[in-house]
């Protein structure tokens, strides 16, 4: 884990990417007759269930590679988004407008900004360290 102070935000977002696939988990067990809205087509509850299970999956994913600044966990993140938000605007035309749906679309895209704001975290060690790679003669 990171030592340094820098990081410590993307970091709690980690922790807090864990704790929502804690939630959205219980949730799926309590509700498994709940039917999925995805890119704007209802998933029967039967075959819902297990497409559902990518969300915590996903999630916890994320939250590991935040709390260790992992460089796949940034493209992984903002794949997400991505996602979420076609999946959200497909929704929209499909079902009409939601102001949960919009609220959701909002988030994710004030999120996404953040994200690319802190790109430079996420950066492999390597491509920071301009010494790491090089040979002792190159250093002299």
């Amino acid at each position: 884990m990171n030592t340094t102070p820098a990081g410590r935000d993307v970091q709690l977002l980690g922790g807090l990417f864990i704790a929502v696939g804690l939630v959205d988990l219980l949730i799926i067990e309590l509700f498994p007759s709940y039917g999925l809205k995805l890119f704007g087509v209802i998933i029967p509850a039967a075959f819902a269930y297990p497409v559902k299970m990518h969300s915590p999956a996903v999630y916890f994913l994320i939250g590991y590679g935040f709390l260790f600044l992992r460089p796949w966990a940034w493209g992984l993140a903002v794949a997400y988004g991505g996602f979420g938000l076609v999946s959200e605007a497909m929704n929209q035309l499909a079902f009409g407008f939601h102001h949960l749906r919009s609220g959701f679309m909002l988030a994710t895209t004030f999120f996404l900004c953040y994200l690319l704001w802190r790109r430079h975290l996420f950066i492999e060690p390597s491509s920071q360290d301009p010494t790491i790679g090089r040979t002792s003669e190159e250093l002299r």
